[in-house]
C-alpha cells in the first residue's frame, strides 16, 4: 500500500467518523422531539484499483418502525375519541346530578315532594303553600337548566366539528406540501430526513382528528386513507373536505330534518352510512354528542317534564281544570301535549295562577288551578291528591325510552343511573384507551433514540478516530524522515 493510499483511505475514516458523530449528536438532541426518528450512517469499503480505497458514506437512514408507527396512530385516535366522550359525559353527570345528592334532579323533585306533604297537613298555612311554589319553580328551573346544558354541549360538538375539520384541511395541506418538497431534495441527492419527520408530526396531529392508513409512493411521498377506506391525500391536492356550523342549536334541530350539516367530501354531504368512512377519531366523538348522545339525553329529560306536567294536570286530581288547562305546570303558560314534548324541558314552567309575583294567588294551590274562589282553607284534598299523583305507578308515554309502570321519582332517578352509567363507562373506556396508547407510545419511545447505544456509538467513533488520527501522524512522521534523507 503506497503512502498516498493509506493517507486517503484515514482521510475517509475521519470524514466517516465525523459524520458518525453528527449522527450521534443529532440522536441525542432530538430524543424528545415528537415525530424524529433515530438516525444511523450507512458505510461500506471502497476500493481503487481493486485495491482496499477506505470507507465510503452510503448515507444516512431514518429508522422507523412502520407497522408500530400506525399501530400507535390508531391508539392515540381511540383515546381522542374516547376522551371527548367522557368529558362530555361528567359534564352531564355534573348537571343532571348523582341520584341522592344535593342539586341533582332527584333532589329537586323529593324538595317539592316534602312540600307537598308539609302544606297537606296545614293547607290554611299560605307560607307553606309558598313553600311548594318556590319547590315547583326551582324543580322546573333545574329542568330547563339541564336542557340548556345539553343544548351547550350539543352547540360545542358542532363548534369542535368545524375546528377538528380545519385543522385536518391544515394538516392535509401541510402533507401535500411536504411531499412535494421530499420529492425535490430526493431528486437533487439531498437528504430529506428533517422534513420527514415534520411530515410525520403532521400525520400524527391529523391521526387524532381520524385515524389513517400512510401508504408510500415514489420519491418519498406518502398517500393518506381514513382506516374505512377514504381517500384524503394522494397525490399533490388533497381531498375536499368541509363542514358549515349551525350556530346555536335547539333540539327540536337534528341532522336527520336536514336542519343540521354532515361532512362535506369532495363537494358532496356525506349519507349517514358514509359518515362511518370518518369515524374512530375525535371527530366521530363530536359528531356522536351532537347527534346521539345529546340528544337522547334532551329525550329522556323532556319525557321527566311531560310525565311531571301530566300527573297534575289530571282532572282527576285537580277537578277545576278543563281538558285543555294547564295544570300545576305548564308547557310556555298552555297545556304541554305528546305531539309536542321535544323540548319541553326547557320550556316547562310553573303556572302563573298560583305565582303572586305574577298576579296568582298561593291558594289555587288548595283549591284548584282555574277555582274561582278559595274555598275552605282546612281542605287539603288538592295536595294530597298532587301528592299520591306523583308517587303513582303510571305508565310511560307513547314515544319515550321508559318502559312499563313507575313512581315519577323512580324515573328521575332511572334518567340519573343511565347518566352516571354513561359517565362511569366513558371513563372507563378512556383509561383503556390511555393504557394502550401509553403502551404503544412507550414501544416507540424504545424503538426509536436509546441514549446508552448512541454513546456507546460515540465511543467507537472516538476509537476510529484516533486510529485514523495516528495512521496520518505516521504519514507525517514517515515524510518528515523522507525529507530529511
Amino acid at each position: 500500500m503506497s503512502i498516498a493510499q493509506a493517507l486517503s483511505n484515514a482521510v475517509s475514516g475521519l470524514t466517516a467518523t465525523a459524520r458518525g458523530t453528527e449522527t450521534v449528536a443529532s440522536n441525542l438532541a432530538n430524543a424528545m422531539t415528537p415525530g424524529y426518528a433515530r438516525r444511523e450512517m450507512a458505510v461500506s469499503a471502497q476500493t481503487l484499483g481493486g485495491n482496499g480505497g477506505g470507507v465510503r458514506i452510503d448515507g444516512i437512514a431514518r429508522i422507523i418502525n412502520a407497522s408500530l408507527l400506525a399501530e400507535f396512530r390508531t391508539a392515540e385516535a381511540a383515546r381522542a375519541n374516547a376522551s371527548t366522550l367522557s368529558v362530555y359525559a361528567s359534564r352531564m353527570e355534573e348537571v343532571v346530578g348523582i341520584a341522592g345528592n344535593a342539586g341533582s334532579l332527584g333532589a329537586a323533585l323529593t324538595t317539592f315532594e316534602a312540600a307537598l306533604q308539609s302544606a297537606a297537613s296545614r293547607p290554611d298555612d299560605e307560607v307553606r303553600l309558598a313553600q311548594v311554589v318556590d319547590a315547583a319553580k326551582s324543580l322546573a328551573k333545574h329542568l330547563n337548566a339541564a336542557s340548556s346544558e345539553v343544548q351547550k354541549s350539543r352547540t360545542a360538538a358542532d363548534q369542535a366539528i368545524a375546528k377538528d375539520v380545519s385543522a385536518l384541511n391544515s394538516g392535509l395541506e401541510r402533507v401535500a406540501y411536504l411531499n412535494r418538497r421530499i420529492a425535490i431534495l430526493e431528486a437533487d441527492g439531498t437528504d430529506p430526513s428533517s422534513l420527514v419527520d415534520e411530515r410525520q408530526k403532521a400525520v400524527d396531529a391529523i391521526a387524532k382528528i381520524v385515524p389513517v392508513q400512510e401508504v408510500a409512493r415514489e420519491s418519498g411521498k406518502i398517500a393518506l386513507f381514513t382506516k374505512e377506506g377514504a381517500v384524503l391525500l394522494d397525490g399533490s391536492i388533497p381531498a375536499e373536505i368541509s363542514f358549515v356550523t349551525s350556530g346555536d342549536l335547539t333540539p327540536e334541530r337534528d341532522v336527520a330534518s336536514g336542519a343540521l350539516a354532515r361532512l362535506n367530501f369532495d363537494g358532496a354531504e356525506l349519507t349517514d352510512g358514509q359518515m362511518k368512512l370518518f369515524s374512530g377519531g375525535s371527530l366521530e366523538g363530536h359528531f356522536t354528542i351532537r347527534d346521539q348522545s345529546a340528544s337522547k339525553l334532551q329525550q329522556d329529560l323532556d319525557a321527566l317534564a311531560f310525565d311531571l306536567h301530566q300527573r297534575l294536570a289530571d282532572g282527576a286530581v285537580d277537578s277545576s281544570l278543563a281538558p285543555t288547562s294547564a295544570g300545576l305546570f305548564t308547557d310556555g303558560g298552555g297545556r304541554a301535549n305528546a305531539a309536542d314534548v321535544l323540548g319541553l324541558a326547557g320550556r316547562i314552567a310553573v303556572n302563573s295562577a298560583v305565582q303572586p309575583d305574577e298576579g296568582g294567588q298561593v291558594w289555587r294551590l288548595r283549591a284548584g288551578m282555574q277555582a274561582s274562589a278559595a274555598g275552605a282553607v282546612g281542605d287539603s284534598t288538592l295536595l294530597l291528591a298532587m301528592s299520591a299523583a306523583l308517587s303513582k305507578s303510571s305508565s310511560a308515554f307513547l314515544g319515550s325510552d321508559f318502559e312499563g309502570s313507575a313512581t315519577l321519582s323512580g324515573r328521575f332517578a332511572l334518567v340519573e343511573s343511565r347518566v352516571s352509567t354513561n359517565r362511569v363507562g366513558a371513563d372507563a373506556e378512556t383509561a383503556i384507551r390511555s393504557s394502550q396508547a401509553d403502551t404503544i407510545s412507550s414501544r416507540v419511545m424504545a424503538d426509536g433514540v436509546d441514549s446508552d447505544a448512541e454513546m456507546q456509538k460515540l465511543l467507537q467513533y472516538e476509537q476510529a478516530y484516533a486510529a485514523n488520527a495516528r495512521v496520518i501522524q505516521a504519514i507525517d512522521d514517515m515524510m518528515d524522515q523522507l525529507l530529511r534523507i
